[in-house]
């Protein structure tokens, strides 16, 4: 497969729904949980659907040698630390 190329964007925490009639965080998280999130990323903000295209357009056109690949997309939350707040119930 020579010129099949396959690669996954991970997607950190976006202020969006998933879909019509689901739990997205907006309606599973308090303010203060929200904030907690967003305080522990490194970019100090969620994600946008902006962030999401330029993350595809990037692998579309500028990356035609990447396969395999995991770009994470979470502004940093995972490189913030050990100290993650823990996921309130029904999130994940």
């Amino acid at each position: 497969a020579p010129h099949i190329r396959v690669n996954e964007i991970m997607l950190g925490m976006f202020d969006s729904r998933h879909a019509k009639e689901t739990r997205g965080w907006r309606k599973v998280l308090t303010e203060n949980e929200k904030q907690s999130l967003i305080d522990h990323t490194l970019l100090k903000r969620t994600g946008t659907i902006e962030d999401v295209v330029k993350a595809c357009l990037f692998l579309i056109k500028d990356a035609p040698y990447m396969t395999g690949s995991v770009l994470r997309l979470d502004g940093g939350y995972v490189l913030a630390g050990e100290k993650i707040p823990p996921m309130p119930k029904g999130i994940v």
